[in-house]
């Protein structure tokens, strides 16, 4: 049998960071990491990355400080095409992401109350502005990027910074010079298909 510690310890340090937010959101999303370990899967799906190395070298320019626990799990992680779920992202952009939902109702352990992921976007990269019906939060873990919502000017945020959005709120995000790596939460309505790009 498949030696899962490492991804639950990726679940339960989720778990930490999204407590630690202090919104009722990441408190949601906190309790629906920690039924996903109380109910552990027997087999997880089977790994799939389409852009090897790309979320290792996010992870390793300026890391979060427990940045070793993601390192460790990323080996059975399978990363998704946006463009399969999101066609509005457009296959160009989306090509640049790296997605994962780590639980969620497509996530590699289903939980129908929250989607926890992790997100990867390349260098030189603007991810375009777009809105969706859950709110959401990033905690950047590894490189950086310029974030703006609601046509604020973009701000630089780094490893350990919170990033949040209400519901339907516009926002965007780019990268300049180097990856980012970050873990992202959808709360509240998490259909997919209340989400599309703007602009």
């Amino acid at each position: 049998m498949q030696d899962y510690s490492a991804f639950k310890d990726l679940l339960r340090f989720l778990a930490r960071l999204y407590v630690a937010e202090g919104r009722p959101g990441g408190d949601e999303a906190a309790a629906a990491l920690r039924s996903a370990l109380a109910d552990f899967p027997g087999e997880l799906p089977e790994p799939y990355n389409y852009m090897p190395g790309m979320a290792e070298a996010a992870l390793a320019l300026d890391p979060h400080p427990e940045a070793g626990i993601v390192a460790a799990a990323l080996p059975q992680i399978r990363w998704f095409h946006v463009v399969d779920s999101m066609a509005s992202i457009g296959t160009e952009m989306g090509s640049r992401m790296l997605v994962c939902e780590l639980i969620g109702p497509t996530g590699m352990i289903r939980r129908e109350s929250a989607r926890v992921g992790l997100f990867v976007q390349c260098p030189n990269l603007e991810y375009a502005t777009r809105k969706h019906g859950a709110e959401e939060t990033y905690i950047i873990l590894g490189g950086e990027a310029y974030w703006s919502k609601g046509g604020s000017e973009p701000v630089l945020k780094k490893a350990g910074d919170v990033v949040f959005h209400p519901s339907y709120m516009p926002h965007t995000n780019r990268t300049a010079d180097k990856p980012t790596i970050a873990t992202w939460r959808w709360s509240g309505d998490i259909r997919y298909e209340a989400y599309a790009c703007t602009g």
